[in-house]
């Protein structure tokens, strides 16, 4: 059986301002640990958007099931680039 995971959030404040993300994970086994991979674009503010396409940590045990860590960077547009640090839903 797989499962996925949602995730939002708010990336660093940089170059003045920050974006908004959020989307569902890749399908992964359940059950054994794993990982997912997580790719989209923040929403567009200020005249843009970023890619991004980051791998979660390994699953953490949580109430209700586990998640998995997000931590990486977006692409560079418009001369800058943000953090993206967060968790995903629990499952």
């Amino acid at each position: 059986m797989y499962h996925t995971h949602n995730y939002s959030g708010k990336t660093s404040f940089n170059h003045g301002h920050s974006h908004e993300y959020d989307g569902e994970t890749s399908a992964a086994p359940s059950g054994i640990p794993h990982i997912h991979y997580i790719v989209g674009y923040t929403d567009y503010a200020y005249g843009h958007s970023h890619y991004y396409s980051l791998q979660t940590s390994p699953d953490y045990e949580a109430p209700g099931g586990h998640i998995h860590y997000i931590s990486g960077v977006t692409y560079i547009t418009a001369d800058h680039y943000h953090f993206i640090k967060d968790k995903t839903s629990v499952d």
